[in-house]
């Protein structure tokens, strides 16, 4: 967990300096929509494969382009 948190920060105050101050919100929208997409998976076939990780992927990044 620790591992995930510090890469987790480093990647938004790279964000941070890349797309400026949008990148938390586009960061809350891809994380959002990735959660969505874990939750129907989990629901409908009550996890996640490979597929779902990749249209998990896909969405956050719709997300985040739509934010910015």
């Amino acid at each position: 967990r620790e591992t995930v948190a510090i890469a987790a920060a480093l990647a938004l105050g790279l964000a941070v300096v890349l797309a400026g101050w949008a990148a938390p919100a586009m960061a809350l929208a891809a994380l959002a929509a990735a959660a969505g997409v874990g939750a129907v998976a989990r629901a409908k076939i009550g996890g996640q494969t490979g597929d779902v990780l990749g249209a998990a992927q896909q969405m956050a990044l719709v997300a985040a382009l739509a934010m910015a």
